[in-house]
């Protein structure tokens, strides 16, 4: 399948993996849409890729997730690569926090589904998920069931969207913006102690995993999969 004249929509595009996949995308021929909470990110995005239509709309709001999908009349692939990492111990974090994390990651992605789904006949839907969902750490239980929630929901998607297809990307570590955001002056320390272990002594980049995003636009075989790019994390 080529993306030369697509329309693809990638949600969270506006910064990290998603601006990566919407500029792969975009250099293979597509028509870009691209979402963000921030439109000052949405325009910084806008400058690094060229004429693309932007959208600002917080994932965890349906009345934003439709106005994302209004005004296309068709739509070939969606990539969803919203979420921030929210941590904390549940007994100890405020309950609006715990619920932000299912809003963005189970009920944002609910959203998308519900109005992107009508103007698919093909294509494929493509979601994010994070290493933590199998390997949790102690803090992100709220997190972790978040994230393999998306994972437990792949399969069933590709069965109830066919003749759409459904994949899910589940990362390791990857340098993006979002480590600043999270981890702030401990950003380095992480990168280099989680570097040491894994088998290639780095971490990812973005466009490592938007070359996988690609990939599952464009492989017509591939649906119900759960494909992780994490540099070997799991096994160490």
């Amino acid at each position: 399948m080529t993306l030369q004249g697509a329309q693809v929509v990638v949600i969270g595009g506006s910064s990290g993996i998603g601006l990566a996949t919407a500029k792969l995308a975009r250099q293979a021929g597509a028509n870009i849409t691209i979402a963000s909470r921030s439109p000052d990110k949405l325009t910084q995005a806008q400058r690094q890729l060229g004429e693309v239509r932007m959208v600002p709309a917080d994932i965890t709001n349906e009345a934003d997730v439709g106005q994302i999908f209004e005004g296309l009349s068709r739509v070939d692939h969606v990539v969803v690569a919203a979420g921030t990492i929210l941590n904390g111990r549940i007994v100890d974090n405020d309950l609006a926090t715990l619920r932000r994390i299912i809003d963005e990651r189970i009920w944002g992605v609910t959203y998308v589904v519900r109005h992107a789904a009508p103007k698919m006949s093909q294509g494929s839907m493509t979601f994010t998920s994070g290493g933590l969902s199998s390997r949790p750490r102690l803090g992100t239980a709220m997190l972790t069931t978040a994230l393999a929630g998306v994972e437990a929901m792949t399969p069933a998607l590709a069965l109830e969207l066919a003749p759409v297809r459904v994949n899910t990307v589940t990362p390791g570590l990857i340098d993006t913006p979002l480590l600043n955001n999270t981890y702030g002056a401990e950003r380095d320390t992480i990168i280099q102690n989680r570097a040491a272990v894994l088998p290639g002594k780095r971490v990812g980049t973005a466009v490592e995993v938007a070359q996988a995003m690609l990939m599952l636009m464009t492989n017509e075989y591939m649906t119900g999969e759960v494909l992780h790019i994490d540099g070997g994390s799991r096994f160490v």
